[in-house]
């Protein structure tokens, strides 16, 4: 998604309507305590799921759950010595979750004079300017705690609770990740010799690439280029796979390009000269959504808005979904917010909220739940950075097949039916080994961490 997508357009379908936190009968987000909160989430998964660490918010951490990545996990591995960067908005550089696994000194943020959307405060003319890392719209925080949030005492755990984070900024205080920042990151983190890159984004200005048209076509060969040059130093690339409940591999409409300049989207038609990156760059990992796999009631497993494809996806994670239409408890993720002003943040607000949803405040560090593929992908780099971390001298493709190999696989859903005229998923296709929906199956913490 441009991130801007990402976050805002999953949000447009859900409503929330918690009784005791809603603060008056029209209002759609509330600020809980977090003992109301995980009061809340001990009885909606008590019964369903371990609580997967001590944290103090961990009982609402269903996504951690279904993925093993608990304590048995943590036994094994933790991420320890491994460096993950977050190519996103940036990250809150004093989040009490975030700053002790953070590596200031290597994050830098890669938009530069003249990059549109971009706010004055993170433009940068080198990574001497850490200030600039700091994240104005919210996304890059949460997914890097979903990553490596440290064990503390605070909020949430990580999927590699002792991973270090390197923000590398590349997406805007407007939501946009154009295709030189991207790039640019890319070859930087091949050059740090970072271990993996979570990549919860689609590069600005096209949502797919057409070989056809020789301004994305080149676009395209950048990104291609700089993701080449990352692996080739043994980077592990994941990406999200996208929002718009497409299937990639029969790619049918474009209805968003180019989404900047604003007002210029033309609806088009394309097929499979055309490329969605970096979800569709060579080598990457990318990642489709799942709900609260083994909820009662919840049997589609599949979230409503993951883009789908053979040969694209390669494993699922958890994202959210939509199944309850009435709890954002059991229908989105927890990960941590900017402690400072923030899009996000600010779209919470309870008097005139954009986003629907719970926020709590943990001594002192603020959290929220969100939907999306931009979840699913940062729970998969943290199960790369635990087979990082017991094989260090593997390279970024060994790591990526075993990220694979070591998935539960997931069945097609059973008699699925596309939701909408909308969703181009026609049908799920492949062996329950292997689909078109959710790749090699959902990851799994403690496979890898005992890889």
């Amino acid at each position: 998604m441009n991130v801007r997508r990402a976050v805002i357009a999953v949000f447009a379908a859900a409503t929330l309507c918690l009784a005791g936190l809603v603060p008056t009968a029209s209002a759609k987000v509330s600020a809980a305590t977090p003992a109301e909160l995980t009061a809340i989430c001990a009885d909606l998964f008590g019964g369903v799921y371990d609580t997967p660490s001590a944290e103090p918010l961990a009982v609402c951490q269903w996504n951690m759950a279904i993925i093993d990545a608990d304590q048995t996990a943590r036994a094994n591995g933790t991420g320890e010595g491994v460096t993950v960067g977050v190519l996103d908005t940036g990250v809150d550089l004093t989040h009490p979750d975030i700053a002790p696994n953070l590596d200031v000194a290597r994050s830098c943020s890669f938009l530069r004079p003249g990059t549109p959307t971009a706010a004055p405060a993170e433009i940068a003319t080198s990574c001497d300017n850490k200030a600039a890392v700091q994240d104005i719209f919210g996304h890059g925080t949460h997914v890097a705690s979903l990553v490596a949030a440290p064990i503390n005492g605070i909020g949430i755990a990580g999927v590699a609770p002792d991973a270090t984070l390197v923000a590398l900024k590349a997406c805007t205080a407007g939501g946009f990740c154009f295709v030189d920042s991207v790039a640019a990151a890319l070859r930087y983190a091949g050059d740090q010799g970072l271990d993996v890159v979570n990549m919860s984004l689609f590069a600005d200005p096209f949502l797919y690439y057409c070989n056809n048209d020789a301004a994305q076509r080149a676009m395209l060969k950048e990104l291609q280029s700089a993701a080449r040059y990352a692996q080739q130093r043994g980077v592990v690339l994941v990406a999200s796979a996208g929002n718009e409940a497409d299937d990639l591999q029969h790619p049918t409409i474009d209805e968003i390009s180019p989404d900047y300049p604003p007002d210029t989207a033309e609806t088009r038609r394309v097929r499979n000269n055309c490329r969605v990156a970096p979800a569709e760059l060579p080598g990457v990992v990318t990642v489709s959504a799942t709900g609260p796999v083994g909820y009662p009631g919840y049997t589609m497993n599949i979230a409503e808005y993951s883009s789908v494809g053979m040969g694209v996806v390669e494993v699922a994670a958890p994202g959210g979904d939509y199944f309850s239409a009435t709890d954002t408890v059991q229908d989105a993720v927890l990960g941590a917010l900017p402690n400072t002003p923030s899009v996000i943040w600010d779209a919470f607000d309870p008097l005139e909220p954009d986003l629907p949803g719970i926020t709590v405040v943990d001594q002192g560090a603020r959290y929220g739940f969100l939907n999306g593929t931009s979840m699913a992908a940062p729970h998969t780099a943290g199960v790369a950075a635990l087979i990082r971390e017991s094989h260090p001298g593997w390279s970024a493709g060994a790591v990526a097949a075993a990220v694979q190999r070591m998935a539960a696989p997931l069945a097609c859903p059973a008699n699925w039916q596309p939701i909408d005229e909308n969703d181009d998923r026609q049908r799920c296709y492949g062996s329950p080994n292997r689909n078109s929906f959710f790749g090699a199956g959902l990851v799994n913490a403690t496979n890898a961490a005992t890889e």
